[in-house]
């Protein structure tokens, strides 16, 4: 079932960041000419750029065709109460939260796929990894039997990689192992204090769990397997109904979307010192991740075999209710 209660996000630490609202600021919903969209991680989340004042001056579309709001959530089953409740147009889901929202009929009138926002577990770009303590004698994933492990929330992506390394193990995840929700930048704080034994650190976090030279347990590569990798990890995901009320609006954001990547490819340095200062995350950190071998790697158009394949392998690990057909909640209208 998808966890209905909302949670404190507990913003200490270094990516720490309170996000405003920009055109509609102060507005509670979407109006009509308005697009609101909900994401979880700053910069990871590329969306979240558009959000930056000086990038807006750079797109054709913001202002003028559609008003943009944006809102961080503390977890993609949050995101969904959002997207359910009419409060967002857009928003990031993974591959655990997406399918069981869709199962749930958690969101009236449906929501459907319109870009996959990031990939994990290419051989070539970054692999989500959970860590240990430097000096802990959790060193591989066996390790964890019996122990207590960290999640932003149960029912996200990053509690579904948990899950996939202990069914290939024959742990229990239920029975096994503690799953214990905080917010991601209280991570390392949380391994130091004996809060839990290991953490799972995204893109963006991983950058301090290396720099304090914490344990790799095991990444993605290690949780999935080969035919599976990589895999889409986050779609930016639309409601229904704003595709059919809002589908001009829509695609003027998928347009300002696409120029702002170009935009950034040809100003790197000049959009990571804007985002550090705008999401307040340090600059150093945003520089060693972003458009980095440690960053994920990017394709936006859906190819619905992959897409299919880690669905299906979520219903697989009993993570999500029923089998859903990607075909039907997905399109690449607006990205093709």
């Amino acid at each position: 079932m998808l966890p209905s209660s909302r949670r404190q996000f507990l913003k200490t630490g270094t990516a720490a960041t309170a996000v405003g609202l920009t055109g509609l600021a102060g507005c509670v919903g979407s109006d009509e000419g308005a697009l609101q969209f909900n994401f979880v991680v700053p910069i990871e989340n590329l969306g979240s750029l558009l959000d930056i004042p000086e990038l807006q001056d750079e797109l054709e579309h913001v202002g003028e065709d559609y008003e943009f709001e944006i809102h961080q959530d503390a977890s993609t089953p949050d995101t969904v109460n959002a997207l359910a409740s009419g409060e967002a147009d857009l928003g990031l889901l993974t591959m655990e939260s997406f399918p069981n929202a869709v199962a749930a009929d958690a969101v009236p009138g449906g929501i459907s796929t319109i870009a996959i926002d990031m990939w994990d577990a290419h051989p070539d770009y970054f692999a989500v990894n959970v860590c240990s303590l430097p000096d802990s004698d959790i060193t591989e994933p066996e390790d964890l039997e019996g122990g207590t492990v960290a999640v932003n929330a149960v029912g996200t992506g990053v509690h579904a990689v948990y899950v996939k390394m202990f069914d290939q193990l024959g742990i229990d995840h239920e029975e096994d192992v503690e799953f214990i929700e905080q917010g991601f930048p209280t991570f390392i704080p949380g391994l130091e204090d004996g809060i839990f034994d290991a953490a799972i650190f995204p893109g963006l976090y991983s950058v301090d769990a290396r720099s304090e030279g914490l344990t790799e347990v095991f990444t993605t590569r290690d949780a999935f397997q080969e035919e599976l990798r990589p895999y889409p990890y986050t779609f930016t995901t639309a409601t229904n109904d704003a595709i059919d009320e809002k589908e001009d609006e829509l695609q003027a954001w998928m347009d300002d979307f696409r120029d702002v990547i170009d935009y950034i490819e040809n100003n790197r340095d000049e959009v990571v010192s804007l985002a550090a200062d705008h999401f307040e995350i340090p600059e150093e950190t945003v520089d060693q991740f972003f458009l980095t071998e440690n960053d994920y790697y990017r394709d936006f158009e859906i190819d619905f075999d992959a897409l299919q394949g880690i669905v299906d392998e979520m219903y697989d690990l009993g993570l999500t209710e029923e089998e859903v057909n990607m075909e039907e909640h997905a399109t690449n209208e607006f990205v093709s």
